[in-house]
């Protein structure tokens, strides 16, 4: 018996894995393929992108309709399995969360989204298909396009990555670590931006990052359809930006937006954020947060430190440089790549980790003690000092020199 849609809310209420975002949200990925969300995990074959099983088959933005993304066989799988309680092997991270006691993006979403469950499962059919695709929360992530090349980053994510990758050819990392050429801008194309408008009628909230948004000048162009049709008094704008630069043109735009949240992307102080967000220059940096830290009043301003093995040692002094802007700061751990997470570090340095870290807030405390436990892959340590020692070779620096936390760890040769 095929079940009615009144069946598949009933259900839908009773699962414990279910998730608002495969249904009112668009996460978008560099090269134009599309995740369930940002946290989705990306070393799983089913949410690499949105193509369906036969692997030859992959479809992206720009190229394809939003609605046939949107109804590939694997989003239609996971939102069948959602509805029916199971808890997806992609999704695993905010499950994870949960059981450690941590607030995850799944909870999150389902607080501000979940008001709408009867109406996006009622217009869901039993294998999963939408049949009306209607956003409420999207994700843009504008390409590779930087003027960075963090070390925890990749040439997937920065266009300067590919300067460097040469190093890691006949190596382990070769797979991962390659010249990235993207053959479709879709995030320059006006097309795609005019289809996206035709499903955000409902729009709540955007997230804009990249690379470097500020580089991709061409989304303005969807923000200013958004303002000239009245919209965008409804809709939260939150962006994540590496504070080298604030465009006027741009903050003009976001002063029209009913809610701006901006993540200023800065992962450690002076000479340790020059080696993390290679090749920064901290002067600049500075110069651009000024600017921006100005209009705190008019935006919500936030500090997202990306966490990994290179400044977990260093989140509390990190913390206490700020303090006098009085901004918070957000904590987004590495998961990918395993072997710059921060259970890889040794555990003679994980405690040192913890007691130098011991004022941080109870929360912080509890998610960076559920990160530094888990279960750690046999070779992790050991690619990370080849890793390391590889990309600093490559860049002409050296780890100890600018995150002295590492000397009594780190062993190096030089040829």
């Amino acid at each position: 018996m095929v079940e009615s849609s009144s069946d598949l809310v009933v259900k839908a209420k009773e699962s414990k894995s279910l998730c608002s975002l495969p249904w009112v949200h668009l996460a978008t990925h560099p090269i134009g393929t599309v995740t369930p969300c940002c946290l989705t995990d990306m070393t799983d074959g089913m949410s690499t992108s949105s193509t369906d099983y036969d692997d030859r088959v992959h479809y992206f933005l720009g190229k394809d309709k939003l609605e046939t993304i949107a109804n590939s066989t694997k989003f239609k799988k996971l939102r069948k399995e959602m509805i029916n309680g199971t808890f997806p092997k992609m999704c695993q991270k905010c499950y994870r969360y949960e059981d450690a006691g941590v607030e995850s993006k799944r909870q999150e979403a389902n607080e501000q989204y979940g008001k709408y469950l009867d109406e996006f499962i009622s217009g869901t059919n039993p294998d999963g298909e939408i049949t009306k695709l209607e956003y409420r929360y999207i994700e843009l992530r504008l390409g590779a396009v930087c003027n960075l090349k963090c070390v925890t980053c990749n040439p997937f994510s920065s266009n300067r990555w590919n300067q460097d990758v040469h190093v890691f050819k006949g190596t382990d990392f070769e797979k991962d670590y390659f010249n990235n050429e993207i053959k479709t801008e879709w995030y320059r194309d006006l097309n795609f931006y005019d289809e996206l408008l035709t499903k955000s009628k409902n729009l709540e909230e955007i997230w804009i990052n990249g690379g470097e948004p500020t580089l991709i000048k061409e989304h303005g162009y969807f923000l200013q359809k958004l303002i000239d049709n009245g919209q965008s008094k409804n809709i939260k704008l939150h962006y994540s930006l590496n504070s080298t630069k604030f465009p006027d043109s741009f903050i003009q735009m976001w002063e029209k937006f009913k809610k701006v949240r901006i993540q200023i992307s800065i992962d450690d102080i002076e000479d340790r954020n020059f080696y993390v967000r290679f090749p920064s220059d901290w002067e600049v940096i500075m110069s651009a947060f000024s600017k921006i830290v100005k209009y705190k009043d008019i935006f919500d301003l936030e500090i997202c430190q990306t966490v990994s093995a290179l400044n977990v040692y260093n989140l509390t002094r990190f913390k206490e440089y700020f303090d006098k802007h009085h901004l918070p700061i957000s904590h987004n751990y590495v998961h990918y790549p395993t072997h710059l997470q921060v259970n890889i570090l040794p555990e003679e340095l994980k405690k040192k980790v913890l007691n130098r870290n011991s004022k941080l807030a109870d929360f912080e405390i509890n998610k960076l003690t559920t990160e530094l436990n888990k279960p750690l892959e046999k070779t992790a340590y050991s690619r990370f000092i080849s890793y390391i020692n590889l990309l600093d070779r490559a860049r002409e620096v050296k780890i100890t020199d600018y995150l002295p936390e590492w000397e009594p760890y780190f062993y190096r040769t030089y040829e």
